[in-house]
């Protein structure tokens, strides 16, 4: 019960305020859709009898504090009571969701008389998770501010508030399924990124996603245990600042009868341009004496197709084994790679290389090499080299 005297003749008392109170927003057009609720309510005098009945007016205030502060959201109404009950709905002159993103408290006044104390406001239950095909559309203006950061507007905002270094995750997005083939392969993900248009005549300007860290990496990917790319760009990339730890390769195929390990030096036989991708793709074959070094071959690639709008397009993925006749695979030209140097131990950490794979040798200096080697031999003969074609 909750009740205030107003006089000292009359006692109004509150009754099952707000019973389905609930804080899910569920847009079903392209605006903006603000909460409103069920006010009920009984008016007692101070002898605990039914006021008489009537119009009586009452104005809502929401706060972010039990006492004192400045209201949040102020509106006004009447209330037509019968036997001392009456209904109503609060939220009829657009309350901001935003507001409920933290603790919130309902204040009333009866005919000016405030009632005390303020209300608590809670959810219900089921407000406090969302069913499975629960969406948010619509969006809130992008002028929106939280926590000083600005233009945060959005369909679906999620904020965590916990600065500590276990504080968790703004938003996590977990997927079981199986990467399928067909038409479906872009269509599986746990996060999925669209920049679309709703205009037929014209084209979207935005991004798909985009990813700042003020203080440390804007974008981190890992593939874990698994042996596939931990990203992976089916266009052309664009990057503005440094590259470290990058290595520069190329997808090749090779084209002689000599099979290429990973690890050999390749040499480049010519180009040309798949006719379903669209990329060109280096011609090359294992070095001989003599050839010039185009590169390392680092790993086998296997040809596959995904489809996209109604078209197919086709990528390369990395493989294990060697690479015969035909068969496609991943030359770096720059950077640190494992390679398949000449067993006589004469190119030991530190030396710089040249010569033509199979001839390698120790060059003076920097200026005439292809590399510099970077470790000893490994179990399975190979070296750590850094290219520096």
């Amino acid at each position: 019960m909750y009740s205030s005297h107003l006089s000292s003749r009359v006692k109004f008392v509150v009754l099952a305020f707000m019973p389905l109170f609930a804080l899910i927003l569920i847009a079903c057009t392209g605006t903006l859709i603000y909460p409103s609720f069920s006010h009920q309510g009984k008016l007692l005098d101070s002898s605990g009898n039914p006021v008489a009945d009537g119009s009586y007016t009452v104005k809502y205030e929401l706060f972010h504090g039990s006492s004192g502060g400045t209201a949040v959201h102020t509106e006004s109404g009447s209330v037509t009571v019968t036997d001392g009950f009456f209904n109503s709905d609060f939220g009829t002159t657009n309350v901001d969701p935003k507001i409920f993103s933290e603790a919130t408290w309902l204040e009333i006044s009866v005919n000016g008389e405030t009632l005390s104390p303020r209300q608590y406001l809670r959810g219900a239950p089921y407000a406090s998770g969302l069913v499975a095909g629960s969406a948010a559309v619509g969006h809130v203006p992008v002028t929106y501010t939280y926590n000083t950061y600005d233009n945060l507007g959005s369909a679906f905002f999620a904020a965590n508030t916990d600065s500590t270094d276990t504080g968790g995750s703004g938003l996590t997005a977990i997927t079981a399924a199986q990467l399928p083939s067909g038409p479906l392969k872009l269509d599986v993900a746990a996060v999925r990124g669209l920049a679309v248009n709703t205009d037929s005549n014209s084209s979207t300007g935005a991004y798909g996603g985009i990813f700042v860290s003020q203080d440390f990496r804007g974008l981190y990917a890992d593939n874990g245990p698994g042996s596939a790319y931990a990203a992976w760009f089916a266009g052309d990339i664009a990057v503005s600042g440094n590259c470290v730890g990058c290595n520069i390769a190329y997808t090749a195929e090779n084209i002689a009868e000599n099979v290429i390990e990973p690890g050999d030096f390749v040499t480049a036989v010519g180009v040309e341009v798949d006719p379903d991708y669209g990329r060109p793709i280096l011609l090359v074959r294992k070095a001989t004496a003599g050839d010039a070094i185009l590169g390392v071959a680092d790993s086998a690639m296997s040809r596959g197709e995904f489809h996209e709008g109604g078209l197919t397009q086709l990528g390369y993925d990395e493989v294990d084994g060697d690479i015969f006749q035909d068969g496609y695979l991943s030359v770096v030209t720059q950077g640190l790679v494992q390679a398949r140097l000449p067993q006589d131990g004469t190119l030991e950490t530190g030396a710089f290389i040249s010569g033509d794979g199979t001839e390698a040798s120790t060059a003076p200096n920097i200026d005439n090499s292809v590399a510099q080697v970077m470790s000893e031999r490994d179990e399975n003969g190979l070296q750590w080299i850094l290219l520096n074609r």
